[in-house]
């Protein structure tokens, strides 16, 4: 689907399938075949990519290079994709335990996470009422941190990755070890931010 194609369906209007449908067009397009997490916010996800079509191409074309397997890609570290607006860090960790995690919220840029391994995610809405704040929005390293009994975990198995979309509503708990996961190296982790259309 061309940008002025999908420019012309989306639309306020838009509807919760027809945008998880273009969204899945967008990666098939660029030949990606590891999907978009169902937790995603498709209709947002396609209007912010309506609103910023230059950085998404560039998001999406960073994932079609380093998508489905990451266990190729050796430059780590931070890589400007579109200036300041949108870039993307390679980095390799060992999950932490869910104890030692908390959910994070940024006002700036979108998250498009991608990892390998049998991990899991937690994901809340920023407006949640039973958030307890733990340091509140801090701009100088664009983010706040958070606990909230609202949170839905989803479990990634090793052989079935999803690229997870964080919009600013959406507070996350980024990849920690899933239940029983035994680590035997580090795993290889992709996080595009991508600059958020208000």
């Amino acid at each position: 689907m061309s940008i002025a194609s999908l420019a012309a369906a989306v639309s306020c209007g838009t509807r919760k399938d027809e945008a998880a449908t273009m969204a899945s067009e967008l990666l098939k397009d660029k030949g990606i075949t590891v999907p978009f997490h169902p937790s995603t916010d498709f209709v947002e996800l396609i209007r912010q990519y309506k609103a910023n079509p230059e950085l998404w191409e560039a998001a999406l074309g960073c994932l079609s290079k380093t998508a489905p397997v990451l266990s190729g890609v050796t430059e780590f570290g931070t890589t400007e994709l579109v200036g300041k607006e949108c870039y993307a860090v390679l980095s390799e960790y060992i999950p932490k335990p869910f104890e030692e995690t908390k959910l994070e919220g940024h006002h700036d840029y979108i998250d498009i996470q991608l990892t390998e391994g049998p991990v899991k995610w937690g994901v809340c809405p920023s407006d949640s009422p039973k958030l307890n704040v733990l340091s509140e929005y801090d701009p100088t390293i664009e983010a706040g941190f958070y606990l909230s009994d609202d949170t839905v975990y989803y479990t990634q198995e090793a052989d079935q990755p999803f690229i997870f979309v964080f919009f600013p509503k959406d507070l996350h708990n980024p990849s920690f070890a899933a239940d029983g996961a035994v680590y035997d190296r580090l795993l290889k982790k992709l996080v595009i931010k991508v600059a958020n259309a208000e």
